[in-house]
């Protein structure tokens, strides 16, 4: 009897580590922003990171290669939490990416004191 509690609780650890996983890939990728900045996000350890890689915009080509978040965490299904930085001022703001149920859209949520600003990027890849 205290074989199956094992196993059942190696299986169940194991069933939701698969779903955890997937969660979190889940934001990995290309995104276009409605400004047509490309950003790309990638794991770093346990968390992700983000940058933009490429843009349509001449004056903001400079910010290509720019980290604009970082320390993203996943904070529930789908969601992910961490720093957002501004790449025109390097300022930064606490920010929140949800991904839609069909995994094509994400929303960004940025506060800041009383205000904030939302911004929703569609997935290229």
């Amino acid at each position: 009897m205290m074989y199956k509690q094992v196993f059942m609780t190696i299986l169940f650890s194991v069933f939701f580590g698969f779903i955890s996983r997937a969660q979190q890939v889940a934001i990995a990728g290309k995104w276009e922003t409605p400004d047509k900045d490309i950003i790309e996000f990638y794991p770093e350890g346990l968390m992700f990171t983000a940058k933009q890689i490429s843009t349509e915009t001449e004056k903001d080509k400079v910010n290509n290669n720019k980290i604009v978040a970082k320390e993203l965490q996943s904070t529930a299904a789908k969601v992910f939490e961490g720093i957002v930085i501004d790449p025109k001022d390097n300022k930064t703001y606490h920010g929140k990416f949800t991904i839609n149920d069909t995994g094509t859209q994400l929303n960004l949520k940025v506060k800041w004191g009383f205000l904030s600003f939302n911004e929703t990027w569609k997935r290229i890849n």
